[in-house]
């Protein structure tokens, strides 16, 4: 591991920040960016180390590991440019318990990296102290599915009222924050209307993204059509034809029919 001297004495610990925000978090919550990054460089400066970089992943869920910073920061681990690293809080790091055990198990012990929690005290170097830590991943996760509860029964909510729940919408309709419906895409709405005119004249897939393709129509990305494209828009006739399904509920859709 490469520590940087400290004017002839033991070398200085070098330490990596890390830090996460979901949306939701961002907008509002005690783990704003600023109070983590403040918090966070209080300790490390408390504990005599240096502050080797601060890793920071806004705008993503902890319900996963592929994350941008997060994986440089393990990039940096394993090329030994980080003795320690600290989080405001242990959700921070994952809301998963599985997860957050691999990365102490299998990253951060067999690297000899220190994990530093600022709201909660525990030795990752103890068999005490990594049952601690899993409670709290225990924790967490139970808080991550609790919140992924409440925001699936808002949901199914706005399908009974066939609003817009979320997701990708098809070609044909884009969505905006805060819309409680989706909007007709009045550039991408008359290609799908030529799908079904040609799909009713007997046309098979392939001939039909052809024509698509001729008459110079492409798919929501900018690209060609394919058959598998123009089959995924024939079983969506009734979402084009307004109404709305999510989970299982199928209602009258708020949004505009485009065909």
């Amino acid at each position: 591991m490469s520590n940087k001297s400290n004017a002839g004495g033991p070398p200085v610990m070098q330490a990596g920040a890390y830090i996460r925000v979901s949306t939701d978090e961002q907008a509002g919550s005690g783990y704003s960016i600023r109070l983590q990054r403040e918090r966070i460089a209080a300790q490390i400066a408390a504990k005599g180390w240096e502050l080797f970089k601060v890793y920071e992943d806004s705008g993503q869920s902890g319900g996963k590991l592929e994350r941008p910073a997060l994986q440089e920061m393990l990039d940096d681990i394993g090329a030994g440019k980080i003795q320690a690293v600290v989080i405001y809080k242990l959700d921070r790091l994952s809301r998963k318990q599985r997860d957050t055990m691999y990365l102490i198990e299998d990253v951060f012990l067999k690297q000899d990296v220190e994990l530093v929690s600022i709201s909660e005290s525990f030795d990752t170097s103890s068999s005490t102290g990594r049952a601690m830590i899993g409670m709290l991943s225990v924790f967490a996760q139970l808080e991550r599915d609790a919140i992924t509860e409440r925001l699936s029964g808002g949901r199914k909510q706005k399908a009974k009222s066939g609003g817009y729940a979320g997701g990708g919408p098809a070609i044909g309709y884009t969505s905006e924050r805060g819309k409680k419906a989706l909007l007709a895409d009045d550039e991408k709405a008359p290609a799908v209307r030529l799908v079904f005119a040609l799909s009713g004249e007997g046309l098979k897939l392939r001939e039909i993204a052809d024509k698509l393709n001729a008459e110079g129509h492409t798919t929501k990305q900018g690209a060609q059509f394919t058959p598998t494209q123009v089959m995924r828009i024939l079983k969506r006739r009734e979402l084009y034809e307004g109404l709305y399904t999510y989970s299982g509920i199928t209602a009258g859709g708020r949004h505009r029919a485009i065909i």
